[in-house]
């Protein structure tokens, strides 16, 4: 059948099914993935990036192909994640450029438009390579063009053109070191070749196909595993929204501050993608040149340790109301999504683009009281995308709903993933509670458990687990939202110091001391005489109380032995609710069937 124009419909359902073919590829591209980082999500930003496009533009009907190319590629650039996700959002800027002010677009229009767009994406990059994406989009535009002097048929130019994207997706073996060493393709090559097969199939059938042709991949076609890449640890994006940004001088910014930078988009709207080990430095100068948003920052080494080292099935998933020092998140393989919080407009991600110094520091300068936010869905679900390509299933802990959105944002995102199984669980506890809840589901795991057994444990370990938290003052815990003022007058007026604590409906007081004089001595003896005759564990957890907090952990260690005690500081999350000389302690009891098994 001949297709003389495009139009805004046959735009759309064409990327529609593009897209859907990279997303069932999804794995397929994480496995192939070591340019530039082995971190094995190619596949997640890819779909990601993509998704963002088909949410953009699925409810359309009756836009024509200028204002179509235009949404889509807005939605690029909101979505856009990952290297060659953002690539592919100012691929799409340029052919919306391109295809301006037309309303039936031509086989030379469009490979006008395609030009632009090549053009685009290599300007995006401050050190374009040759071998990935940009190598295969070349060849197809150029492809493109020669074809579109012959032929005014579009279903000719793409089956032609693909033909010729292919064999340059072959040769990027050879382009690259790395890729030649590992015996695989680019991953993101790989990626744009899926979509224009995608594309494709809808020229050949006129409609958007519902099942796929999905590569598989073999382990031994990996001449040599590539090594884990740590010079530079976050993968680290955002949105710049401002009026006639200097690109120039913003890329000679951000340069000296990593690799792999990317700078798509418009002078009024950017794009930034950049490797770093310093994602606060990189939006604090982003933040010069306008406001910021969808601020991410993904540890590229904890990816890649998930692809080349050994770990189980379960995969554990928390947010950063959970504390636990960084060393434990690392032995028991714990994933983290980070709560976000703000002074007025300035915007940090917890434990991320702000250190607790900081935090305590902004807090005693700023006037502006912290606020916090839970992690969106779209956080949660990229998590969970890029683990379902590396374990079977997951487990996601988190605050409690009476406290926190976040458990939300994660039932929402485990619902739109459909062929990994999600198990999201409330911890009805927080900070360092929280820790020895998820220390002990990781414990579990490791014992190799069934999902079944897990769940189990981890609900006895909900119910053996409970967190005392000693305030310096209610003020901070009042303004957060988590306590009703009338309470705090109550407690001033009567000399009461509430020892608070989680439950399934929020926080409230398990008990009280008495008057402000010997305030911890008073704490300290309520917490020894909550102590179990049961093994247990416990968690000490402080806001800038470390002298009281470390003589807390000394009678611990005598009572359970120095591996039953965590010590860690409550994060800028939390700390934003219970303010300095805070002090939290969470008593375990061990006595559950991983105990007894």
């Amino acid at each position: 059948m001949a297709i003389l124009y495009l139009d805004g419909i046959r735009y759309k359902n064409g990327l529609i099914a593009g897209l859907r073919q990279v997303i069932a590829n999804k794995d397929y591209l994480n496995k192939i993935n070591v340019f530039p980082v082995p971190d094995g999500d190619t596949g997640t930003n890819m779909a990601f990036t993509l998704l963002g496009i088909q949410e953009g533009i699925s409810k359309q009907i009756h836009t024509g192909i200028n204002e179509m190319s235009q949404l889509v590629a807005e939605s690029a650039l909101d979505g856009a994640r990952g290297n060659s996700g953002a690539i592919l959002a100012q691929f799409f800027v340029g052919i919306a450029d391109g295809l301006n002010d037309i309303s039936r677009v031509t086989t030379q229009d469009f490979a006008k438009a395609a030009a632009k767009g090549k053009l685009y994406a290599y300007d995006a990059l401050l050190q374009p390579k040759e071998g990935t994406i940009l190598t295969t989009i070349t060849d197809w535009v150029d492809e493109l063009n020669r074809l579109s002097k012959r032929f005014d048929n579009f279903t000719i130019l793409f089956q032609q053109s693909l033909e010729r994207a292919k064999i340059s997706l072959k040769e990027t073996t050879n382009q690259l070191a790395v890729l030649k060493k590992a015996g695989v393709v680019d991953a993101g090559a790989q990626g744009f070749v899926e979509m224009l097969n995608g594309i494709q199939q809808y020229i050949d059938s006129g409609q958007i196909p519902e099942h796929f042709q999905v590569n598989v991949f073999s382990e031994d076609k990996f001449t040599n595993m590539p090594e884990v890449v740590e010079e530079f640890q976050f993968c680290t994006e955002c949105l710049i929204n401002g009026i006639e940004i200097d690109r120039v001088k913003l890329k000679e910014e951000l340069a000296q501050l990593g690799n792999s930078l990317i700078l798509g988009g418009t002078k009024n709207k950017i794009k930034l993608h950049i490797h770093t080990n310093s994602p606060k430095n990189v939006f604090a100068i982003c933040e010069r040149y306008g406001i910021i948003s969808n601020e991410k920052a993904d540890d590229m080494l904890k990816q890649q340790s998930d692809i080349h080292k050994d770990h189980d099935d379960i995969a554990l998933v928390i947010d950063s109301g959970c504390d636990l020092p960084e060393e434990i998140l690392n032995e028991y393989n714990i994933h983290m999504v980070p709560v976000r919080l703000n002074f007025g407009d300035k915007f940090y991600v917890d434990k991320v683009t702000i250190t607790i110094d900081e935090f305590w520091n902004e807090l005693k300068i700023n006037p502006i009281h912290p606020t916090t936010s839970q992690p969106t869905p779209g956080d949660f679900r990229r998590q969970y995308q890029f683990l379902s390509g590396h374990y079977k299933s997951a487990i996601s802990l988190h605050l409690p709903s009476k406290l926190s959105g976040t458990y939300q944002s994660a039932v929402s995102a485990a619902k739109g993933i459909t062929d990994f199984p999600i198990n999201v669980i409330e911890a009805f506890n927080g900070s360092v509670g929280m820790g020895l809840i998820a220390m002990r589901i990781s414990e579990t795991i490791r014992k190799k458990k069934t999902i079944e057994e897990v769940l189990k444990i981890a609900k006895q370990s909900i119910l053996n687990c409970r967190v005392y938290i000693s305030l310096d003052s209610l003020e901070f815990v009042v303004r957060g939202g988590r306590l009703p003022a009338s309470k705090k007058r109550l407690a001033d007026f009567l000399h009461l110091n509430p020892i608070l604590t989680f439950t399934e409906n929020g926080v409230k007081a398990d008990g009280f001391t008495f008057g402000k004089q010997n305030k911890f001595k008073k704490f300290k003896k309520f917490i020894i005489k909550k102590l179990p005759k049961t093994p247990f564990r416990v968690g000490i957890a402080h806001a800038k109380a470390e002298e009281n907090a470390r003589e807390l952990e000394k009678i611990f260690v005598e009572i359970a032995g120095r591996e039953n005690v965590i010590f860690t500081t409550i994060s800028p999350a939390l700390g934003a609710h219970s303010g300095p000389n805070a002090i939290a302690v969470a008593i375990q009891s061990l006595n559950d069937d991983l105990q007894n098994s």
